[in-house]
């Protein structure tokens, strides 16, 4: 067996476009103007200036409310801590992936400081009056028996 192709010449013929060109959008040579950005153009920052959301870490909430009670030496769902405050919370600000038990504003909880912010306690229960407003960051996790949620404070910021 033998295939041929034909080709059609009508297809090959080079055709000449004509278009109108001003002499403001051609070089001497007659093509057409590029036009690159050079260094200090403002649309070179463009993408450079803006801000990147920060994102939650997965399982950790950005919360702001007015504390309750400080208490020393304490227990949160079997967990034991050497520090804890209660927040009635006033708002949520950002909240990370895998949440299981969501936290929402009007709602009253106990947080447990992770052991490195309760050094001393005397300082710290005087930071946390009754009705001082904070801005915490805490981290879920699950009470010892794996039926209910703790929330341990990774970091926390006294509003003045």
């Amino acid at each position: 067996m033998l295939f041929s192709c034909k080709s059609n010449s009508i297809a090959q013929d080079k055709k000449e476009v004509k278009t109108e060109k001003t002499k403001d959008d051609t070089t001497k040579t007659g093509k057409p103007k590029i036009e690159i950005p050079g260094f200090g153009d403002p649309r070179d920052n463009e993408i450079a200036n803006t801000q990147m959301e920060v994102r939650p870490e997965p399982g950790t909430i950005h919360l702001v409310g007015s504390v309750i009670k400080f208490y020393r030496e304490t227990e949160v769902c079997g967990k034991p801590f050497k520090g804890a405050i209660s927040i009635k919370v006033d708002k949520i600000l950002k909240s990370g992936s895998g949440i299981v038990n969501i936290i929402s504003a009007g709602q009253e909880i106990t947080f447990g400081f992770l052991k490195g912010h309760v050094k001393e306690f005397d300082a710290l229960q005087q930071k946390f009056g009754k009705g001082t407003e904070v801005s915490l960051i805490v981290r879920e996790g699950l009470c010892p028996d794996m039926s209910e949620t703790v929330y341990e404070i990774v970091t926390f910021k006294i509003k003045e």
